[in-house]
């Protein structure tokens, strides 16, 4: 009898600090997935800390790698980043059909701006599935939206060493640039509007409608650009509608 009341007082103690533990660190661990988060919008958004470039980072480098200040991360976020709600037509419902976005009345954006204070991109969720899971992740589109400013990924539970290089920079890099005039010219029965071919220059050198894929992830690379090419085919609808009535 003895030994189980001393099991029971251990357990109620081990509990204890465990929930003390968790409690302490609960701020903490929350802080660090918003720092995280805004590393990915930052990154997408083409933003960098002063004094450092995308040029800086290793091929295989990912948004983690970045230098930045725990403190500046956040600041320069709120700082060049507005968060907004547009307002989804009553026209677009359709097409919203079998999407995270269906039955939804407004889509949240984040707008970039320059120095000027004007809007030059728009920041927007990406949802889609890879070999083994979900993939999630943030594009950023120029805010004429003929163009992508880039993308990054802050969910995927591909495999290590093949579909999760998608992370790295020498993968995300081809999609800065990437030509997105397609989705104003879709029509029935129209190949995807973004597609991987073997290419010899970057869409910063010469801009096209295609990337790369991940050596050995053919799989994980096409769930990438359904992604793409399902989520962008209705949030350019949206944005040009929003900036025809702006």
């Amino acid at each position: 009898m003895k030994t189980i009341k001393f099991m029971v007082i251990v357990s109620v103690v081990f509990i204890a600090v465990l929930a003390t533990i968790n409690e302490v660190t609960k701020a903490r661990i929350e802080q660090n997935f918003e720092i995280e988060q805004a590393k990915s919008m930052l990154y997408a958004f083409n933003i960098f800390p002063e004094g450092y470039s995308e040029d800086q980072m290793a091929s295989t480098n990912v948004t983690a790698d970045i230098p930045w200040k725990e403190g500046e991360v956040l600041q320069v976020l709120q700082t060049r980043l507005e968060k907004m709600s547009v307002p989804i037509p009553e026209s677009l419902q359709n097409d919203l059909k079998g999407t995270f976005l269906e039955g939804q009345t407004s889509l949240e954006v984040y707008a970039g701006k320059n120095e000027q204070g004007e809007v030059s991109a728009y920041g927007l969720p990406l949802y889609g599935k890879g070999l083994w899971g979900t993939i999630e992740g943030f594009g950023v589109v120029s805010s004429d939206l003929k163009t992508m400013i880039g993308i990054d990924f802050t969910k995927q539970v591909e495999t290590p060493g093949l579909g999760a290089r998608i992370i790295e920079k020498e993968y995300k890099y081809f999609f800065r640039n990437l030509d997105l005039i397609g989705f104003f010219e879709t029509i029935t029965g129209q190949k995807p509007v973004i597609m991987v071919k073997d290419k010899e220059q970057t869409n910063v050198e010469s801009s096209t409608n295609s990337v790369e894929a991940v050596t050995g992830a053919t799989q994980t690379s096409q769930g990438v650009l359904d992604m793409i090419n399902s989520n962008f085919a209705v949030y350019l609808k949206i944005l040009q509608a929003y900036k025809e009535q702006a």
